[in-house]
């Protein structure tokens, strides 16, 4: 008989459990997972690099860590400094396959010419000639025997399979079996089909397999669609084996035992069916990632999810033909990319900085990110993007709303905000061009609120505060336009603070609870800072001693003696502290912080570790606390992994694990202090060559004719990254008294040495620096007959002093014949350069006017943006009106006079330091290096005034015309390339509204310009 438990007692375990579950802490939810997320980033090596300008086809590093590209020009090495092809005849094919085999040869495969390989010191070529059955060649491979042995194999274009026994390649006996296809790739697995086989993937016959003793036979499954399979890998994961097949045209299949899985373009998986090779590499924990060549860029597959990388991520091509894994000493995995725009390279989990998402990189890039807890144990990512619409990624996938998703009114986001609503739960708001805002409820589902500023394009909502006041909840909003407003009690009352010109951008909101547990309110504005003592918004800019009053960012940082400090963004003076332990009365903080990488700067926020980040126009500044109680520094850019430089307003986030999250102009870009790893590994320190007069001399005792007049050594450092930040130094034992200062130069010459042995010492560092195994070279210098010794004692008995002074003489001949040599090249030397400075001068002059051309302009204002000092520059454009109805009326001779007028207006009115050109045709300009707006517009009008006032005399007859100009001026600081582009796009869209404006006059540019936007 079946007992039952009363119900009141069951009632009551029910109670005790949940009792016991709501006062059990939840657990932390777990983080993103940044490789998933996250990109790799991409060192590319163009043609300029010396790698051909056609397309590469494969890549592969041989034992000693050099790598070498496959390409129809035929075979490229690098050297840790840059890509060259080998000095011999027989490599210059068309390379289309590379293979390291187990012993550490290197294998080339030609299309058409044989096999060639490589011990690590010279290249052995065979082909039909030498007895090679096939000279075309597609791939190589390898299969191991039941005997531990390992079977090398070449895939033929024509004859099949071709095996590697007793140093000769030989046909195998199955080639009658296969169909009479290009064989393209082959693999062996262990269990799949339930014991060994050998897979191969034919050109257009699909995919076969033998088992072994057996004969080929195709591959049939249910759905498996094969034609030209491009490359098969072998992989064990979790204790499975697969095998991963690439087809060309069809898409990607793994195959194991339980099935067949398949990722194509129909399915939108993919962003193409067009693939080429496939590589692994390991991952933490055990995992891996599988990647894939493809016609549309790197395709990275992590669990069952691809991702595509293309040229929107750094890489210099979408054709991605071949790639290879290089695992380097300390275990990096370096993934090596064949495309059609040179080589690229990425360390695989090497980098801190993580691409997370391109949203609004076709506009400003990312203006809002909020990352939080999903509700499912773990954490979801918020982006809002310029024109991009809103972002979430969670669950492993992307989804994107959008104006025209119809989830939103505009696609223009500039926040994304969570805060505490009245009952004490999380509340997501959505800040959106136009002034927009939306609530965020879950789903997600967005639910507009209606506001009191006039909605406007120019106009948005950049910040959000909630707070209790007085026992009230009440939230604030800082807008673009119209200042700050607080909703309470479902009331709108909008806050103006009392001295505020024109518009009033509140870019940041920050709540500061005092000592004595009042609550006040700090703004962050384009005209300073305002604080809100719960009746008024007061600016206190002069009070606290601020001098750049146009801010960007901020936030709330304790000092070491826990005083609370507000760092401040600004767009003209980096970042200023003020003290705020009395909010009555703020000051600034005058110790000096590390230099900043650039006058603006958006504010600063600091980790659970007391990491602070700065994030600015040119990078991320990192600062962390130093013994002596001050700041050490270290600056983040590209170089590191950032998908862009220059940070945006507002768009910056530190998450719960301590990640730093930063909106930029070129989309998403994350650090996590966890993935930093210092990199302890001595890079290997190789000897690339040595020279004798030019020609080829052995490396490893190098004697020098007492002839020789010059030797030259060269040598690389094999890091496999940031090779650019390399160093050198030798010291030649016996004639140099100290090893040489540390430099770039991976070279070392002489001239003629005294006779005698010496020894070249080489040392290197790479970027994180590593000391490199020293190289010591020796070098033995020949002496001349007469510098022998029993030439002297012969010249001491005969004659003493007669072969003392033939010495003399010869050495003084030498010494003379030297001396004259040098003056000779020197005296040419001069020529040459002078010869040279004309032709410089020819280059950047304007032969019609005498005034600078087109290339000297650009090159000057190159040259003042690159000095990382961003100055006030200004630009005046001047284009001749109805040039070419005055052209064609009175004739080119008239018109060439025309051109000459402005061209002397332009020399009188431009002071001594601008830079003053023929931009093209009709078009002049007039650069001022450290000149305002104001006094390029004084300029412009003097030159306007100047055109106009003259006659223009008409060749060829009595006559004389006028002629008048439009001119258009611009001025911004400049300390970067897109400043500098942005300055020409300035200028030009002011002369556009002078010519358009009623010619004859002088237009400023009018649109707004401030950071971040």
């Amino acid at each position: 008989m079946e007992r039952r438990m009363p119900k009141f007692v069951a009632l009551a375990l029910l109670w005790a459990c949940l009792a016991g579950a709501a006062q059990t802490p939840a657990a932390p939810p777990q983080p993103l997972d940044l490789f998933d997320l996250g990109a790799p980033s991409f060192a590319n090596f163009p043609a300029s690099s010396g790698l051909p300008n056609s397309v590469t086809v494969g890549v592969q590093t041989d034992a000693e860590g050099f790598v070498w590209a496959a390409a129809p020009a035929g075979l490229f090495r690098y050297d840790g400094r840059r890509w060259s092809q080998p000095d011999d005849p027989r490599l210059a094919h068309s390379v289309t396959g590379l293979w390291l085999d187990r012993g550490g040869t290197l294998w080339a495969g030609f299309r058409d010419d044989g096999i060639a390989q490589y011990d690590g010191r010279r290249w052995q070529v065979e082909n039909q000639a030498s007895g090679l059955p096939s000279q075309q060649i597609r791939r190589f491979a390898e299969t191991r025997e039941p005997d531990g042995r390992w079977t090398l194999w070449a895939l033929t274009w024509d004859q099949g399979l071709l095996r590697r026994q007793e140093g000769r390649w030989q046909f195998d006996a199955g080639n009658a079996q296969l169909p009479h296809s290009a064989l393209l790739t082959l693999a062996q697995t262990q269990t799949l089909g339930g014991g060994e086989r050998l897979w191969a993937g034919t050109g257009d016959e699909g995919l076969w397999y033998r088992e072994r003793g057996g004969a080929w036979q195709r591959f049939r499954a249910d759905g498996f669609e094969a034609s030209q399979v491009e490359f098969l890998l072998r992989s064990e994961h979790n204790g499975i084996e697969e095998l991963w097949v690439s087809v060309f045209g069809s898409g990607l299949w793994r195959l194991r035992n339980d099935g067949l899985r398949r990722w194509t373009r129909e399915t939108g998986e993919l962003p193409t069916n067009d693939l080429y090779d496939i590589a692994e590499t390991p991952l933490p924990g055990g995992d891996r990632a599988i990647w894939v060549s493809s016609r549309s860029g790197l395709i990275r597959v992590h669990g069952d999810n691809a991702q595509v990388f293309d040229r929107r991520y750094g890489l210099p091509s979408n054709g991605v033909r071949g790639l290879s894994v290089w695992h380097s000493p300390n275990g990096d995995a370096v993934l090596w990319l064949a495309t059609e725009s040179g080589v690229s390279r990425s360390v695989i989990g090497a980098n801190s900085w993580l691409t997370a998402s391109l949203l609004g990189d076709q506009a400003t890039g990312v203006f809002g990110v909020l990352v939080e807890a999903d509700g499912r144990g773990g954490e979801r990512l918020w982006v809002g993007g310029s024109e991009g619409g809103l972002g979430l990624y969670e669950q492993g996938r992307w989804r994107y709303f959008t104006q025209e998703s119809g989830d939103l009114p505009t696609s223009s986001v500039r926040m994304i905000a969570a805060v505490d609503d009245a009952d004490g739960r999380r509340a997501r708001w959505l800040g959106l061009r136009y002034g927009h805002l939306l609530r965020v409820r879950e789903g997600p589902t967005f639910e507009p609120v209606q506001v009191p500023w006039k909605i406007d394009p120019a106009e948005a909502v950049l910040d959000t505060l909630a707070r209790r006041a007085d026992g009230r909840y009440e939230q604030w909003f800082a807008t673009r336009l119209s200042g700050v407003h607080r909703l309470r009690d479902g009331v709108w009352t909008p806050f103006r603070a009392a001295g505020v010109v024109d518009r009033w951008r509140v870019n940041r909101l920050i709540e500061q609870t005092a000592a004595d547990g009042r609550s006040w309110l700090w703004a962050v504005t384009n005209q300073g800072l305002a604080r809100y003592d719960g009746m008024a918004w007061v600016l206190v800019d002069r009070q606290a001693g601020l001098v750049d009053t146009n801010m960007t960012g901020g936030s709330l940082i304790a000092d070491a003696q826990q005083r609370p400090v507000l760092w401040i963004g600004t767009a003209n003076a980096g970042v200023v502290r003020v003290d705020v332990s009395d909010p009555a009365h703020p000051h600034r903080v005058a110790a000096s912080l590390p230099a900043a990488t650039d006058p603006t700067a958006y504010g600063a926020l600091q980790d659970s570790h007391g990491r602070i980040y700065v994030c600015t126009n040119n990078g991320v500044q990192q600062l962390t606390q130093g013994a002596d109680g001050g700041y050490v520094s270290r600056v983040f850019t590209r170089g590191d992994g950032m998908v862009h430089d220059e940070c945006n307003t507002n768009g910056q986030f530190l998450d719960a694990h301590d990640r730093f999250w930063s909106g930029t102009l070129g989309g998403l870009t994350v650090y996590d202090p966890q993935r930093a790893t210092v990199d302890r590994q001595a890079k290997p320190l190789k000897l690339i060559g040595v020279h004798i007069d030019d020609v080829p001399a052995a490396a490893d005792v190098v004697r020098i004719p007492a002839t020789a007049r010059s030797v030259h050594v060269d040598y690389a450092l094999l890091s496999w990254q940031r090779e650019a930040e390399s160093r050198f130094r030798t010291q030649l034992i016996g004639y140099d008294a100290e090893p040489s200062a540390w430099s770039a130069d991976s070279s070392r010459s002489f001239g003629v040495l005294p006779p005698g042995s010496y020894r070249l010492r080489i040392e290197a560092r790479d970027y994180a620096g590593n000391l490199s195994t020293p190289l010591e070279l020796p070098l033995i210098m020949a002496a001349q007959w007469w510098q022998t010794a029993w030439a002297r004692g012969g010249f001491a008995l005969a004659l003493l002093l007669a072969g003392y002074a033939l010495v003399l003489w010869r050495t003084r001949t030498l010494q003379n014949q030297r001396k004259a040599l040098e003056q000779r090249v020197a005296a040419r030397t001069d020529e040459l350069n002078a010869a040279n400075a004309r032709l410089r001068e020819l280059s950047y002059r304007d032969a019609l006017t005498g005034l600078g051309n087109r290339r000297a302009l650009l090159e000057a204002l190159e040259r003042h943006a690159a000095d990382g000092v961003a100055e006030c520059m200004a630009l005046v454009f001047v284009d001749v009106d109805h040039f070419k109805d005055y052209n064609d009326h009175h004739g080119h001779p008239a018109g060439d006079e025309a051109l000459r007028c402005v061209a002397e207006a332009l020399r009188g009115c431009a002071p001594a330091d601008a830079v003053v050109a023929r931009y093209g045709g009709e078009e002049f300009a007039c650069l001022l290096p450290r000149g305002d707006g104001e006094q390029a517009m004084a300029i412009a009008e003097c030159i306007r005034a100047a055109v106009a006032a003259r006659r223009v005399p008409v060749p060829g007859s009595a006559q004389t015309r006028t002629v008048t100009i439009s001119a258009g001026v611009a001025s911004r600081p400049v300390g970067g390339r897109d400043q500098a582009e942005q300055l020409l796009r300035d200028a030009d869209a002011a002369l556009y509204q002078a010519k358009h404006g009623g010619r004859n006059c002088v237009r400023r540019f009018a649109m707004s310009a401030e950071p971040g936007q």
